[in-house]
């Protein structure tokens, strides 16, 4: 990850040089030069977005359709803070029933029932019981759940049961 760091800054370094030079040796009118100024400002602003992502900040597209939980913080809704609350899950995607390389966290909006199964899962899992999630509403078709997920859609069904033992090789 320090190599990606380190290739930014120098991206970002090279970028801002380009800027002073383009600014200082051309003869390109004030607005001209203005607006490049904030171009080059808003390139940094999503492009810090972009990082914040990467860098492990909870995802808050939907959760896969079928997944093995990790662990789970839940912060409840507090009305003197005025914070709405929310569920963080840290989560391994299971598709093609093949666990995916790295685990991912995912951040979801707080309700009750979706508190209740989270915790009952947990309690499980510490039980030493794997647990398995699944979520459920998934029954769209794929173009229609592609595009839940790039508008953020989250549906809160989420049922966890526990990992089934493998089944051993006949002898």
């Amino acid at each position: 990850m320090t190599e990606t760091a380190l290739i930014l800054v120098i991206g970002y370094v090279v970028l801002a040089a380009l800027l002073v030079l383009s600014l200082l040796h051309s003869h390109w009118n004030v607005w001209a030069k203005g607006l490049l100024v904030v171009l080059v400002s808003g390139f940094y602003w999503l492009s810090f977005l972009g990082w914040k992502d990467s860098q492990g900040w909870p995802s808050t597209v939907a959760v896969p359709d079928k997944f093995l939980l990790h662990f789970a913080v839940i912060e409840e809704p507090d009305d003197q803070q005025n914070t709405a609350g929310a569920i963080y899950l840290w989560l391994t995607d299971l598709a093609n029933n093949e666990l995916a390389a790295e685990p991912r966290a995912y951040q979801m909006p707080y309700s009750q029932e979706l508190h209740a199964e989270v915790e009952s899962a947990m309690r499980r899992a510490k039980a030493g019981n794997l647990q398995l999630g699944i979520r459920r509403g998934g029954e769209d078709l794929p173009e229609v759940k592609r595009f839940r997920q790039q508008l953020g859609d989250q549906p809160m069904e989420l049922e966890f049961v526990p990992v089934p033992d493998p089944a051993l090789p006949e002898k």
